[in-house]
């Protein structure tokens, strides 16, 4: 495993690749527009605006008091939710990270 990964990700590789998936996916596009790509209804506030994502963070960053990995999540409409990255299973053989 290359070094500048094995930092970045250290001992925790699959809960943080999926975290930092997560949080990436959750902060590079609207919600209504995440729910149009998934065949999903969006939610609107009542006066027909979309709710929006107005904060996404890793459990870290947001003071979260857990050990496990996940994305805390603020809506527009004061709704607030964690995603939780929990292992049940881990790998049978060696996996590595490589930079694509």
């Amino acid at each position: 495993m290359p070094d500048d990964l094995t930092d970045e990700f250290g001992e925790y590789a699959h809960e943080d690749m999926l975290q930092a998936l997560v949080l990436s996916l959750l902060t590079s596009a609207d919600l209504d527009e995440l729910c149009d790509d998934a065949d999903l209804p969006q939610l609107t506030h009542d006066d027909g605006l979309p709710v929006t994502i107005t904060s996404a963070r890793t459990y870290r960053d947001a003071g979260v008091l857990t050990l496990d990995r996940g994305v805390w999540l603020e809506l527009s409409d004061g709704s607030v939710f964690g995603l939780t990255v929990q292992i049940s299973r881990r790998p049978r053989g060696e996996v590595t990270l490589r930079r694509r």
